[in-house]
């Protein structure tokens, strides 16, 4: 029925196709700990989800500093303050935006903090048009400030309650107290802090 030779040409075939697949399929479950992941700029540190970033570069109506937490993606969600709206931004841009003067405080469950990072990501797409307001409450989403987002993020996304705060609380969850917060590790720091 098949010549030798035509046989051996479909031998070859059929081990070339078996070689390219399985090639393939190892390169898709590649082990995270060979991936050369995102680092924060000019550092040594690799980004993670839900990461919460810290810069004593702004100052508003005597409330210092600002907020961000990093993605699932590794961007940043933030809001920039008033007349602004929530956005996701790349690392480098919120660096560069905030002169490189940042914190990267980094939450001990990395599980959670993904959670956390996912939802960010999610409430930046649906809330775009969320109003920067300082007094309002925690639990709102239409009205938010920087650090607001990151305390909803833990709250919402992972089910931690970052600084023991009530969701009705119009007490504000500052960015520096992030700086404080148990179960946290400062990972990076850029930037004069002095």
């Amino acid at each position: 029925m098949f010549s030798r030779k035509s046989s051996s040409i479909l031998l070859l075939f059929i081990m070339i196709f078996t070689l390219c697949t399985s090639v393939s399929f190892a390169a898709e479950v590649k082990p995270l700990a060979d991936d050369p992941g995102v680092y924060y700029p000019d550092t040594h540190t690799k980004a993670k989800p839900g990461d919460m970033l810290v810069s004593n570069a702004t100052s508003s109506k005597g409330l210092t500093g600002h907020a961000a937490i990093v993605t699932d993606n590794l961007t940043v969600v933030h809001i920039g303050g008033v007349g602004q709206h929530p956005e996701e931004i790349s690392l480098s841009r919120f660096f560069k935006r905030y002169d490189n003067s940042v914190k990267v405080i980094r939450y001990t469950s990395s599980r959670d903090a993904k959670k956390a990072g996912e939802w960010a990501r999610t409430y930046a797409k649906e809330y775009s048009d969320a109003d920067y307001s300082l007094a309002v409450k925690l639990s709102g989403f239409d009205y938010t400030y920087c650090s607001k987002i990151v305390w909803q993020a833990y709250y919402y996304g992972a089910d931690v309650n970052l600084g023991n705060k009530r969701p009705n609380s119009t007490t504000i969850f500052e960015p520096y107290g992030i700086l404080d917060l148990d179960d946290t590790t400062e990972v990076e720091e850029t930037g004069d802090w002095r």
